[in-house]
């Protein structure tokens, strides 16, 4: 009898343990996004994921991924010489490590919704611009602007250094769960503040790309 109730204690001191081990469970996942800037250029970029993570419990996970974007379309700064500007006119990307936290709403539910938020550095890659003669009249920098109407400064042609900093996202969205083993089916939108400091000869040029977006992964 007392050998019975030792067992049983002990039974009962490990479930608590092995309750939490069930709900504590790594996930790997990847996913993909399109998103468009919220100022005045409506630029696109695209960008992919893969990340690493490890669920505390049935709401909330923790991990760390990598991310590559790529923002598409020209960027216009001022050179410094009157009536004369930067023209970036090729994409420009980065990779950017990052941590994440999530929180699932609904975990044990078919469709799950879920808030998440990641931060990380980005490392962008140097590219070139070009220099462009434009008008007294032109307007913003933002503005649209074809630029094979203007006179083209070959010569100036430069290399320009993109800096990355620190960044932030928001995600909103469900899961779908299937099969046994926790694979699911993410989607969602997102929101990515990423500001970004332009250097060339002795200019520097901030600015601060916000994006937003929608996103689909797979994680198992």
């Amino acid at each position: 009898m007392k050998r019975t109730v030792i067992i049983l204690a002990a039974c009962l001191c490990l479930l608590p343990s092995l309750s939490a081990q069930e709900t504590r469970k790594y996930e790997i996942g990847v996913s993909a996004s399109y998103g468009t800037s919220l100022d005045k250029t409506r630029s696109k970029n695209y960008g992919f994921d893969l990340y690493g993570g490890y669920k505390l419990n049935h709401h909330f996970s923790v991990g760390a991924g990598l991310n590559y974007v790529n923002f598409m379309g020209g960027r216009a700064l001022p050179s410094g010489i009157e009536y004369v500007y930067v023209s970036v006119k090729s994409s420009y990307h980065a990779f950017r490590p990052y941590v994440y936290g999530r929180y699932d709403i609904l975990p044990m539910k078919k469709w799950t919704p879920f808030v998440g938020l990641r931060a990380g550095y980005a490392f962008f890659k140097n590219t070139t611009f070009q220099y462009y003669v434009l008008p007294a009249d032109y307007g913003s920098l933002y503005d649209p602007v074809d630029l094979s109407e203007y006179e083209y400064l070959k010569d100036l042609d430069h290399t320009l250094v993109i800096k990355g900093r620190v960044f932030g996202t928001l995600d909103l969205g469900a899961s779908c769960h299937f099969g046994k083993k926790g694979s699911k089916l993410s989607m969602g939108a997102f929101l990515d503040v990423q500001p970004v400091k332009f250097e060339y000869y002795k200019n520097r040029e901030k600015r601060i790309n916000t994006t937003a977006g929608l996103k689909i992964g797979f994680s198992f």
